[in-house]
C-alpha cells in the first residue's frame, strides 16, 4: 500500500516506512541533523510544558488579577499578526500580480499556515481548556463581541490558507485564485478585528482607542516582511529550491518593502507615543511613561526602537549594505524587534490600571514575572514552526510553479514568461513533434516548364536634330 503526498510516493508499510526513515537519517548532513536534534529538544520541553498547563484549575501560570494576559497572548498575537502580514507582503504577486513578488508565494504560504496554527495552540494552552473555545464560538456566538468575530475571521482564514497550500501542491489553479484572494481580504480583516479586542477595553487606557487597530496592521506587515527576509536571505545562502529567482527578484522585492514599511512603522510609534504623552485620557500618559522611562523602557528604546527600527532602516538605505547578508541581519533585527514590541504592547496595557475595573497596585506598576512552564511553552512554540517549516523546505517541491494569480482581478489566467492556466505539466516529459509530411524527391517532381521565349523589343525611332537633319 502506498499514498501520494505532494507528487511523492509514500509506502505505508512500517517496516519500509522505517527503513525510508533511517536512510533519510544517514543521507542527511550533520549540519542538519544537530538543527533538527535542537529543534526537537526544545519541542519536548514545550510539550512537557503543555502537559502541565493544560489540566484546569492548576495554577501553573505566572499572570495575576491585575496583569491577566501574560507571554502566551504576546506569542499568540505575535504569530497572528505575522500571519497576516506574510499574506499582505505575498498579495502583491499572487493578488496584483507583480512579477518581482511572485517568488513570495509558495513559501509565504507554508509560513503563514504555520505561523496561525501555532497561535491557535498558544491561545488554546491559554485557555486551559481549549474544546470551550470551540464550542463557545458555535454554540452561544456573540456578534456583539470583537473577540468572537477575531475567532470567526480567523477561523476562515485557517480555512482560506489550508485550501490555498493544497490548491497549490496539487494544482487546481482555479480554486487557488480564489483561495489567494479570499486569504488576502481576510489578512486585513482579522488582524484588525484582533486590534479591536485591544481596543474596546476602556478599562485598559493604553489599548483603548480607534488606533490600535491600524497600529496592529503596520506591525502585523512589518512582521511578515521581516520573516520573508530571514528565510529567502536563508535560501540564497543555501541555494535551496528556486534560489536564482529568489536572488534577483525576492530579495530587492523585500527590500524595498522594507524601505517603505521601517519609515512608516517609526511614524506609527511616535504619533503613538505623543498622543500617550499629551492626551487627555486617564491613565494612557502613566502607560506611556511605563514605556518610555519606567519598568519597559530597556525593551523599548533597545530592541524596539535602536535594533528593530533604527538600526535596519540604516541597513536597507545604506549602499555597503545592500546585499542578502545585509537583508538577513536587517531582517533579524526587525524580527526581534517586532517579539519585543508585542512583549511592550501587552505589558503596557497592563502595568498601570486606571480604574478598580482593571485592578489595583501597590506600588506605581503592576509585576509580573512568567512562569517556567510559559517560558517553556513559548520557547516550544517557536521550535515547533522552526522544525516544521526547515522540513516542509527539505521534502516539499518549494520551487516557484506556474500557477501564478497573475491579473486575477482582471481574470487573467497567464503568466508572463511561464504557462497557461489549462497547459500541460511543466514536468512532464514533451510530446514528440509531428512527422513532417514527405516531400517528393526531385527525380519523381513534375519538370518545370520551360520559361517562354521574351518578346524581341521594339525599334526606336530616332532622335531628329533640331535643325531637321538626322544626328
Amino acid at each position: 500500500m502506498s499514498v501520494e503526498v505532494a507528487g511523492r510516493t509514500v509506502s505505508t508499510d512500517p517496516r519500509v516506512a522505517l527503513r525510508a526513515v533511517r536512510l533519510e537519517i544517514a543521507a542527511t548532513p550533520r549540519p542538519l541533523k544537530l538543527w533538527f536534534a535542537l529543534l526537537t529538544a526544545l519541542c519536548l520541553v514545550g510539550a512537557v510544558g503543555a502537559v502541565i498547563a493544560l489540566p484546569p484549575g492548576w495554577e501553573v501560570l505566572g499572570t495575576t488579577p491585575t496583569v491577566e494576559w501574560g507571554i502566551l497572548i504576546t506569542g499568540y498575537v505575535f504569530f497572528a499578526i505575522t500571519t497576516s502580514g506574510l499574506c499582505l507582503a505575498s498579495s502583491l504577486g499572487t493578488v496584483f500580480g507583480i512579477e518581482m513578488f511572485i517568488p513570495l508565494e509558495k513559501r509565504h504560504a507554508i509560513l503563514a499556515l504555520l505561523s496561525l496554527v501555532t497561535a491557535f495552540g498558544l491561545i488554546a494552552l491559554d485557555l486551559h481548556y481549549p474544546v470551550r473555545m470551540v464550542l463557545g464560538a458555535v454554540l452561544s456566538p456573540s456578534p456583539f463581541s470583537p473577540m468572537w468575530w477575531m475567532g470567526v475571521f480567523y477561523g476562515a482564514y485557517l480555512v482560506f490558507l489550508i485550501t490555498e497550500v493544497w490548491s497549490m501542491f496539487t494544482g487546481h489553479w482555479q480554486i487557488h485564485r480564489v483561495a489567494c484572494v479570499l486569504s488576502s481580504i481576510t489578512a486585513v480583516l482579522a488582524p484588525t478585528t484582533l486590534g479591536a479586542v485591544f481596543g474596546v477595553l476602556a478599562a485598559r487606557p493604553y489599548w483603548h482607542g480607534a488606533f490600535t487597530p491600524p497600529a496592529m496592521v503596520t506591525t502585523a506587515l512589518l512582521s511578515g516582511i521581516a520573516l520573508l527576509g530571514i528565510v529567502f536571505s536563508l535560501v540564497h545562502r543555501y541555494k535551496l529550491a528556486g534560489w536564482h529567482r529568489a536572488t534577483t527578484l525576492a530579495i530587492p522585492a523585500i527590500r524595498l518593502l522594507l524601505m517603505i514599511v521601517l519609515p512608516v512603522t517609526v511614524l506609527v510609534v511616535g504619533w503613538q507615543m505623543m498622543f500617550g504623552l499629551y492626551g487627555v485620557v486617564p491613565g494612557l500618559a502613566t502607560a506611556t511613561a511605563a514605556i518610555l522611562v519606567g519598568p519597559l523602557a530597556l525593551q523599548f528604546w533597545v530592541f524596539r526602537v535602536f535594533l528593530g527600527l533604527v538600526v535596519p532602516l540604516v541597513l536597507v538605505l545604506w549602499p555597503r549594505t545592500k546585499t542578502p547578508t545585509g537583508l538577513f541581519a536587517a531582517s533579524c533585527l526587525v524580527f526581534v524587534g517586532i517579539v519585543a514590541d508585542r512583549m511592550v504592547f501587552v505589558s503596557a496595557g497592563q502595568i498601570a490600571p486606571g480604574t478598580a475595573v482593571s485592578g489595583v497596585v501597590s506600588s506605581p506598576w503592576a509585576e509580573y514575572t512568567p512562569s517556567p512552564v510559559e517560558i517553556s511553552i513559548i520557547v516550544g512554540a517557536f521550535a515547533f514552526f522552526a522544525l516544521v517549516y526547515t522540513l516542509a523546505e527539505r521534502y516539499l517541491p518549494m520551487g516557484e510553479h506556474e500557477g501564478h494569480l497573475v491579473g486575477a482581478f482582471l481574470g487573467s489566467t497567464d503568466h508572463p514568461g511561464g504557462i497557461r492556466e489549462d497547459a500541460t505539466d511543466p514536468a512532464a516529459p514533451p510530446e514528440p513533434a509531428a512527422p513532417a509530411e514527405p516531400v517528393a524527391p526531385a527525380a519523381l517532381a513534375e519538370p518545370a516548364a520551360p520559361p517562354e521565349p521574351a518578346a524581341p523589343a521594339e525599334p526606336v525611332a530616332p532622335i531628329l536634330d533640331p535643325a531637321g537633319g538626322a544626328p
